[in-house]
């Protein structure tokens, strides 16, 4: 009874240093990224940009997809503040409604390639040996071929399609995540915790689920922040090339497309979602930089 006792009250004291620690940490790490003022600009912006993409049908002045040939080319004014394209479409609802493909493009294909890579890279760099030679070598592979380039051979083989953007830029961005998640688990296997416990009979998959995958979620947040904007850049290049989103779907890169035969006659139907691709990369930049100053040990002030 009384080691019992004494058991419970280890296990409550322990409960309660690990809930002070974390509630620590976290105010610790929101103390330093409110801090930085870029970093609070981009995550400000991104959430004023999922509020568009959610409520784009009740803030769209138009349809985005109503052709009039009688508006074709007519320059921003009070009416069309950005303008209308060669179909007399208005471009600011164009743009809002693109923002919703751009966020889901961005953030679907990120989280699948990070879900692979961070399976891939934890069994690699937990197992070791074989498996880890195996999956780095398909890794450096993948890396060694240019992104876009290899988006551009899947999308071709694939058909160009949205939904073949995800399977395309799922494909090749799991292999950084991968390398990146693999050395984070040969620095925590060797941490006194997993040593204790393997020495008290845990199975493998739990010590990487419950113990190693959560020290890996900081690099993994950051990584998420830097891969959104990545996929986004994507999408657009695919999308302007003819290779991605098909009309009249409002993609912002077929929207620069469309626009660039016209970009000294109407410079507003390829500038206006050109400038909108800037904000939405700026602003996941800023964020995945302060998010990386406020989780790293290092730069503590």
């Amino acid at each position: 009874m009384m080691e019992n006792k004494k058991d419970d009250f280890v296990k409550e004291e322990y409960d309660e240093e690990m809930e002070i620690y974390g509630t620590t940490f976290i105010k610790e790490v929101w103390y330093r990224f409110r801090k930085n003022r870029m970093a609070m600009i981009g995550a400000a912006t991104v959430i004023i940009m999922v509020f568009v993409a959610i409520f784009a049908k009740w803030i769209s002045p138009y349809d985005p997809y109503a052709v009039d040939l009688l508006k074709q080319f007519q320059p921003p004014s009070s009416q069309h503040i950005l303008g209308t394209d060669i179909y007399g479409r208005d471009m600011l609802s164009r743009i809002i409604y693109g923002t919703r493909i751009s966020l889901i493009i961005g953030l679907i294909p990120t989280l699948i390639s990070m879900t692979i890579g961070s399976v891939l890279g934890i069994v690699s760099g937990y197992y070791g040996g074989k498996i880890d030679t195996v999956i780095m070598r398909i890794a450096d592979m993948v890396m060694a071929f240019p992104s876009l380039l290899l988006a551009m051979v899947v999308m071709y083989t694939l058909g160009a399609s949205i939904y073949n953007i995800f399977i395309a830029l799922s494909i090749v961005g799991w292999a950084g995540t991968a390398r990146v998640v693999r050395a984070q688990t040969l620095s925590i296997k060797e941490k006194e915790f997993i040593e204790a416990a393997k020495a008290i009979g845990v199975k493998n998959s739990v010590i990487m689920i419950r113990h190693i995958f959560p020290n890996c979620m900081a690099p993994l947040l950051v990584l998420l922040t830097m891969g959104i904007p990545e996929a986004i850049m994507s999408e657009a290049s695919l999308s302007f090339l003819g290779v991605g989103a098909q009309p009249p779907t409002p993609s912002w890169g077929l929207m620069i497309s469309n626009g660039k035969e016209y970009l000294f006659s109407a410079p507003w139907v390829a500038i206006s979602p050109g400038f909108a691709i800037l904000i939405v990369v700026l602003a996941f930049n800023f964020l995945g930089d302060g998010l990386r100053d406020a989780l790293d040990p290092y730069m503590k002030q």
